[in-house]
């Protein structure tokens, strides 16, 4: 397989394929199992109007890597990625792999337990795709873990961004609008100041900017995404 201009030989399951990104970047994607969606996409698009090259960015239950794989592809920025599912963690890597990235690196870890994997307030921005669903919620057959928070709650996202955020560095993610409440306490309580609410048009979820130490004033935008 070719990522990049360079000819990298990656191994590629048979319940896997590779998708395009652009014209020059792929990624893997399991057939019948989890997949990214476009919240994703559209979470890594509203970062990168903050992220720049210099920054170092981590990425909170990373899935299959989209999200770190995008940013580090559109700003050059230096990406690290924690996923608890060892099959999604695994597929990250190789994707990293098919397209020759240096800048960014995936740890199969627990997000609530990173002592090993980052250092504290060494971060400018964190991203999350967090579970969208609670704990006790209908349960969903495709990646259950990734959808629901039978593992990592929101509060552990936060509590994780706080550790790894700089003061003035910023949490960025994506959620379902039905828990719009309960995200923006629990990152005021956490410490980080929601600034940028996005919600989408068809006012299903939304995305949201917090930085830690920021002063209050947020400012909200509706569009299609």
């Amino acid at each position: 397989m070719t990522g990049g201009d360079n000819k990298i030989s990656v191994r590629i399951n048979p319940d896997e394929r590779i998708e395009p990104l652009d014209d020059k970047h792929v990624i893997l994607q399991s057939v019948n199992g989890y997949r990214c969606g476009s919240d994703a996409v559209a979470l890594s698009k509203f970062a990168s109007e903050y992220v720049k090259q210099s920054d170092n960015v981590f990425d909170l239950c990373s899935g299959c890597g989209i999200i770190g794989l995008l940013l580090a592809i559109e700003t050059g920025c230096n990406v690290v990625g924690a996923e608890l599912d060892k099959s999604l963690f695994d597929m990250s890597v190789r994707s990293c792999e098919l397209n020759g990235l240096d800048n960014v690196r995936f740890f199969n870890a627990d997000i609530r337990d990173l002592s090993e994997t980052a250092n504290s307030c060494a971060y400018d921005i964190v991203v999350c795709n967090p579970p969208f669903f609670k704990a006790d919620s209908r349960m969903r057959k495709v990646a259950p873990t990734a959808n629901s928070e039978l593992t990592v709650t929101f509060d552990d996202v936060v509590k994780a961004a706080k550790r790894l955020l700089k003061t003035g560095g910023a949490l960025f993610l994506v959620h379902t609008s039905s828990r719009l409440d309960e995200v923006l306490s629990a990152c005021r309580s956490g410490g980080l100041t929601p600034k940028n609410l996005v919600v989408n048009k068809n006012c299903k979820t939304f995305m949201l900017r917090a930085v830690r130490g920021g002063k209050d004033g947020l400012t909200l935008t509706v569009k299609e995404f």
